[in-house]
């Protein structure tokens, strides 16, 4: 039995005011949004000070969250899965300058997607 090592493809997505990028490791194309955060929430209701949940019937009293300066940090969550994308491995994303569709291609095929329709593609080849 022989495993196939897929490479990692990435496009970059810029958009006015946000930052996405989308990626793929297999046959599913996942929509990505990049931030960069340089403060934390701290002092939640339901959390005590070493970050564990706290019964909710034990709160007495409200208080307000507060914002306190951290490092920079950048981190990137997923926001639009595009599963069974293609039949074949994802060998390349091409993310067009409207911002609001894409391409990707596999051996045989290349799609044309938009960004808001993650179960229908028009296939170009």
């Amino acid at each position: 039995m022989t495993d196939y090592i897929c490479p990692l493809v990435i496009s970059l997505c810029p958009l006015v005011y946000r930052c996405f990028f989308a990626g793929t490791l297999d046959k599913t194309v996942k929509l990505w949004k990049v931030s960069e955060r340089r403060k934390r929430t701290d002092g939640f209701n339901l959390r005590d000070e070493m970050g564990s949940p706290v019964d909710p019937s034990s709160i007495t009293s409200l208080r307000v969250p507060i914002f306190k300066p951290m490092e920079l940090m950048v981190e990137a969550s997923p926001r639009r899965v595009f599963a069974n994308a293609h039949t074949y491995h994802i060998n390349s994303i091409s993310v067009n300058s409207d911002g609001a569709t894409y391409l990707s291609a596999d051996d045989l095929r290349i799609n044309l997607w938009h960004m808001e329709n993650n179960d229908q593609s028009f296939s170009i080849l």
